[in-house]
C-alpha cells in the first residue's frame, strides 16, 4: 500500500480510524467523565465492536481509495452516534451531558466533511448529471495518455471533467487500479504534463461513458498554477455548454 493513494490528511484520519477502539476509551473516558465500571461496561457492550468494526473497515477503504468506504462512512457514523448516547444515558457521571454529546456530535460533522472533501471529487464520485442527456455536444479537453496498457505506450482520451485534485477521463482503454500514468493536456495556451493514478474504472452506462477517474499525484507550483488555469476555464465553459443545451429550440 502507497501513501500516494491517498492524501497526507486522509492517511492521517485514517490511522485514527484503523486503531479507532483505542483512541475512543481514551476520549470516552474523559468526555463523558466515565469511572472503571462505566469503562468496562463499554468494553462489552457488542456496540462498542460493532462501531470500531465499521471505522477500521471505513479506514482501511479511504486508505485504498475504495467506493464504498464513503458508505461504510457513513454506517460508522450512525453507530458512533448510538454509541455516544448509550455512554451518555448509561456510563457517564459528567454534569454537563448536554455539552458532551454536543462536542462529539460535532467531531463526527467534521470528519465527515473532511472526508467529503476528499471524495467528491472527479476521480472518484463524479458530478455527472448532464451525461444522462448524451455527452455529444458535452464540453471535453483531448489528452495523451502515457502508461503501459498501450503498444505505443501512448494512447488518447478526452477529459470530462477536471479540477486540482483529479479528472475522469473518457477512454476505451482498461487500466489496472492504482496504476500511476501521465496525461497531457493543452487548452488555453498552456501545455501540461500532469502525473498520477488510477482509481477509478467506470464501465459504459447510461449516465455516463466508460473511462477511468485519476488522482493527481502531488505536483510543482508551476504545474498547479496552469493547472487552475486550465480548470477554472474548464467548468466556466461547462456550464455555459450545459445552460445552451437546455435553451429549447
Amino acid at each position: 500500500m502507497k501513501s500516494n493513494q491517498c492524501s497526507r490528511y486522509l492517511w492521517f484520519l485514517t490511522i485514527i480510524m484503523v486503531c479507532f477502539p483505542l483512541p475512543y476509551l481514551v476520549f470516552a473516558s474523559f468526555i463523558f467523565d466515565l469511572d472503571s465500571r462505566g469503562i468496562l461496561s463499554l468494553v462489552l457492550s457488542p456496540l462498542f465492536y460493532l462501531t470500531s468494526f465499521a471505522w477500521i473497515v471505513t479506514g482501511i477503504g479511504l486508505r485504498r481509495m475504495q467506493k464504498w468506504s464513503w458508505y461504510s462512512l457513513s454506517a460508522a457514523q450512525v453507530f458512533n452516534t448510538y454509541l455516544n448516547a448509550l455512554n451518555l444515558l448509561n456510563y457517564s457521571k459528567s454534569d454537563q451531558k448536554g455539552i458532551a454529546f454536543g462536542l462529539t456530535f460535532l467531531i463526527q460533522i467534521y470528519v465527515y466533511l473532511a472526508v467529503r472533501k476528499e471524495l467528491q471529487v472527479p476521480y472518484l464520485f463524479p458530478k455527472i448529471r448532464w451525461w444522462e442527456s448524451g455527452i455529444a455536444g458535452m464540453n471535453h479537453i483531448q489528452t495523451d495518455i502515457m502508461h503501459l496498457n498501450s503498444p505505443s505506450g501512448v494512447s488518447t482520451g478526452a477529459i470530462l471533467d477536471i479540477n486540482l485534485k483529479g479528472c475522469f477521463i473518457k477512454t476505451h482503454l482498461d487500466f489496472e487500479p492504482f496504476e500511476k500514468i501521465t496525461i497531457r493536456i493543452e487548452s488555453h495556451g498552456h501545455k501540461l504534463d500532469i502525473a498520477g493514478l488510477v482509481v477509478w474504472n467506470a464501465a459504459s452506462t447510461v449516465t455516463h461513458p466508460k473511462g477511468i477517474g485519476m488522482k493527481f499525484l502531488k505536483m510543482d507550483r508551476t504545474r498547479r498554477r496552469k493547472l487552475k488555469v486550465i480548470s477554472s476555464r474548464f467548468v466556466k465553459k461547462k456550464v455555459v455548454t450545459h445552460e445552451f443545451k437546455k435553451i429549447p429550440a
